[in-house]
Protein backbone atom coordinates (compact mmCIF):
# COMPACT_ATOMS: atom_id res chain seq x y z
CA UNK A 1 0.00 0.00 0.00
CA UNK A 2 1.64 3.52 -0.71
CA UNK A 3 1.58 7.08 1.25
CA UNK A 4 -1.18 8.16 -1.46
CA UNK A 5 -4.03 5.02 -0.88
CA UNK A 6 -7.31 7.27 0.74
CA UNK A 7 -8.65 6.02 3.89
CA UNK A 8 -11.31 4.94 3.37
CA UNK A 9 -10.10 2.57 0.77
CA UNK A 10 -7.66 1.09 3.46
CA UNK A 11 -10.58 0.85 5.94
CA UNK A 12 -12.49 -1.21 3.77
CA UNK A 13 -9.25 -3.40 2.90
CA UNK A 14 -9.41 -3.77 6.37
CA UNK A 15 -12.67 -4.90 6.88
CA UNK A 16 -11.77 -7.47 4.03
CA UNK A 17 -9.34 -8.98 6.14
CA UNK A 18 -6.43 -7.37 4.48
CA UNK A 19 -3.89 -7.08 6.88
CA UNK A 20 -1.38 -4.50 4.89
CA UNK A 21 -4.19 -2.21 4.86
CA UNK A 22 -3.95 -2.13 8.82
CA UNK A 23 -0.49 -2.02 8.96
CA UNK A 24 -0.20 0.94 6.33
CA UNK A 25 -2.90 2.87 8.53
CA UNK A 26 -0.92 2.10 11.68
CA UNK A 27 2.12 3.67 10.10
CA UNK A 28 0.15 6.48 8.68
CA UNK A 29 -1.34 7.73 12.10
CA UNK A 30 0.66 6.51 14.90
CA UNK A 31 3.61 9.25 15.12
CA UNK A 32 1.19 11.81 14.51
CA UNK A 33 -0.92 10.23 17.57
CA UNK A 34 2.37 10.75 19.33
CA UNK A 35 3.22 14.03 18.47
CA UNK A 36 -0.36 14.78 19.54
CA UNK A 37 -0.79 13.50 22.79
CA UNK A 38 3.24 14.71 24.21
CA UNK A 39 1.76 18.18 23.34
CA UNK A 40 -1.55 17.64 24.83
CA UNK A 41 -0.39 15.60 27.75
CA UNK A 42 0.69 18.17 31.07
CA UNK A 43 3.46 17.70 33.07
CA UNK A 44 1.89 15.93 35.88
CA UNK A 45 0.04 13.47 32.83
CA UNK A 46 3.13 12.94 31.53
CA UNK A 47 4.59 11.57 34.81
CA UNK A 48 2.19 8.26 34.99
CA UNK A 49 1.34 7.97 31.75
CA UNK A 50 3.24 7.37 28.28
CA UNK A 51 2.10 8.54 25.49
CA UNK A 52 3.16 5.54 23.76
CA UNK A 53 0.42 3.74 25.55
CA UNK A 54 -2.19 6.05 25.29
CA UNK A 55 -1.70 6.39 21.13
CA UNK A 56 -1.82 1.98 21.31
CA UNK A 57 -5.17 2.66 23.16
CA UNK A 58 -6.21 4.96 21.02
CA UNK A 59 -5.80 2.54 17.81
CA UNK A 60 -6.85 -0.05 19.56
CA UNK A 61 -10.91 1.63 20.18
CA UNK A 62 -9.88 2.84 16.67
CA UNK A 63 -9.73 -0.46 15.12
CA UNK A 64 -12.48 -1.87 17.63
CA UNK A 65 -14.25 0.77 16.10
CA UNK A 66 -13.82 -0.34 12.54
CA UNK A 67 -14.85 -3.61 12.99
CA UNK A 68 -18.10 -2.34 14.56
CA UNK A 69 -18.68 -0.37 11.38
CA UNK A 70 -18.47 2.76 13.28
CA UNK A 71 -15.60 5.41 11.76
CA UNK A 72 -16.51 8.88 10.45
CA UNK A 73 -14.26 10.37 8.02
CA UNK A 74 -13.47 14.02 7.86
CA UNK A 75 -14.33 16.32 5.31
CA UNK A 76 -11.31 15.74 3.12
CA UNK A 77 -11.94 12.05 3.99
CA UNK A 78 -9.49 11.42 6.41
CA UNK A 79 -9.43 9.44 9.55
CA UNK A 80 -7.23 12.01 11.34
CA UNK A 81 -10.07 13.99 13.11
CA UNK A 82 -11.26 11.23 14.43
CA UNK A 83 -8.38 10.11 15.38
CA UNK A 84 -7.64 13.74 17.31
CA UNK A 85 -11.36 13.02 18.70
CA UNK A 86 -10.55 9.50 20.13
CA UNK A 87 -7.36 10.62 20.80
CA UNK A 88 -8.42 13.74 23.46
CA UNK A 89 -11.04 11.58 24.85
CA UNK A 90 -8.63 9.07 26.10
CA UNK A 91 -6.27 12.21 27.77
CA UNK A 92 -9.25 14.42 29.60
CA UNK A 93 -10.12 10.40 30.90
CA UNK A 94 -7.00 9.91 31.87
CA UNK A 95 -6.48 12.97 33.07
CA UNK A 96 -9.83 12.56 35.36
CA UNK A 97 -8.73 9.35 35.68
CA UNK A 98 -5.57 10.62 37.71
CA UNK A 99 -7.37 13.37 39.42
CA UNK A 100 -9.36 11.24 41.61
CA UNK A 101 -8.93 11.89 45.34
CA UNK A 102 -7.22 8.17 46.10
CA UNK A 103 -5.03 8.51 42.46
CA UNK A 104 -4.12 11.98 42.47
CA UNK A 105 -0.59 12.61 40.77
CA UNK A 106 0.17 15.48 43.04
CA UNK A 107 0.12 13.62 46.39
CA UNK A 108 2.75 11.05 45.04
CA UNK A 109 5.62 10.63 47.16
CA UNK A 110 8.47 9.46 46.59
CA UNK A 111 10.25 6.78 48.45
CA UNK A 112 12.47 7.39 50.80
CA UNK A 113 16.07 5.99 49.63
CA UNK A 114 16.35 5.24 53.53
CA UNK A 115 13.39 3.38 53.92
CA UNK A 116 13.71 1.76 50.32
CA UNK A 117 15.32 -1.81 50.73
CA UNK A 118 16.05 -1.80 47.52
CA UNK A 119 18.37 1.77 47.63
CA UNK A 120 20.18 0.41 49.97
CA UNK A 121 22.72 -2.30 50.70
CA UNK A 122 21.92 -5.44 52.15
CA UNK A 123 22.35 -5.65 55.89
CA UNK A 124 24.55 -8.49 56.96
CA UNK A 125 21.07 -10.56 58.45
CA UNK A 126 19.44 -10.26 54.96
CA UNK A 127 22.53 -11.06 53.42
CA UNK A 128 22.78 -14.22 55.65
CA UNK A 129 18.89 -14.64 55.20
CA UNK A 130 19.34 -14.91 51.41
CA UNK A 131 22.31 -17.46 51.74
CA UNK A 132 20.16 -19.80 53.52
CA UNK A 133 17.27 -19.00 51.47
CA UNK A 134 19.42 -20.06 47.85
CA UNK A 135 21.00 -23.39 49.69
CA UNK A 136 16.73 -24.00 50.81
CA UNK A 137 16.29 -23.72 46.83
CA UNK A 138 19.66 -25.37 45.35
CA UNK A 139 19.20 -28.58 48.16
CA UNK A 140 17.43 -30.68 45.56
CA UNK A 141 19.61 -29.95 42.85
CA UNK A 142 22.85 -31.76 41.59
CA UNK A 143 25.97 -30.20 41.32
CA UNK A 144 26.19 -29.41 37.73
CA UNK A 145 22.24 -28.04 38.28
CA UNK A 146 23.44 -25.84 41.32
CA UNK A 147 25.64 -24.62 39.31
CA UNK A 148 23.60 -23.33 35.92
CA UNK A 149 21.43 -21.93 38.86
CA UNK A 150 24.63 -19.72 40.77
CA UNK A 151 25.54 -18.83 37.28
CA UNK A 152 21.80 -17.70 36.79
CA UNK A 153 21.93 -15.33 39.93
CA UNK A 154 24.56 -13.86 39.12
CA UNK A 155 22.81 -12.69 35.53
CA UNK A 156 24.79 -14.86 32.95
CA UNK A 157 23.14 -15.42 29.73
CA UNK A 158 21.90 -18.47 29.28
CA UNK A 159 23.75 -19.34 25.87
CA UNK A 160 26.82 -18.90 28.27
CA UNK A 161 26.08 -21.04 31.01
CA UNK A 162 25.25 -23.81 28.64
CA UNK A 163 28.64 -23.47 27.32
CA UNK A 164 30.64 -22.68 31.02
CA UNK A 165 28.71 -25.99 32.44
CA UNK A 166 28.82 -28.13 28.95
CA UNK A 167 24.90 -28.60 28.66
CA UNK A 168 21.95 -27.71 26.41
CA UNK A 169 20.18 -24.17 26.38
CA UNK A 170 17.10 -26.22 27.34
CA UNK A 171 19.08 -27.97 30.21
CA UNK A 172 19.28 -24.29 31.65
CA UNK A 173 15.80 -23.07 31.04
CA UNK A 174 14.37 -26.79 32.35
CA UNK A 175 16.76 -25.95 35.95
CA UNK A 176 15.66 -22.19 35.92
CA UNK A 177 11.67 -23.48 35.80
CA UNK A 178 12.28 -26.01 38.37
CA UNK A 179 14.54 -23.61 40.81
CA UNK A 180 11.34 -20.91 40.33
CA UNK A 181 8.94 -23.82 41.23
CA UNK A 182 10.78 -24.74 44.25
CA UNK A 183 11.42 -21.21 45.48
CA UNK A 184 7.37 -20.17 44.84
CA UNK A 185 6.60 -23.33 47.14
CA UNK A 186 8.99 -21.68 49.84
CA UNK A 187 7.36 -18.89 49.76
CA UNK A 188 3.95 -20.02 49.83
CA UNK A 189 5.15 -22.23 52.84
CA UNK A 190 6.27 -19.29 55.10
Amino acid sequence: MCDETPDQQLVSGFRAGDQQAAEALFERYYLRLIELIRRQLGWRLREVEGSTDIAQSVLRSFFARVDGDRVQFGPDDSLWPFLVTITLNKIRNKAKYWQRQRRDVSRQVALSEHNDPLERDPSPQDAMLLAELIEMVLQPFADRRREIIKLILEGHAVGEIARRVGTTERTVYNTRQAAARILEQLISEA
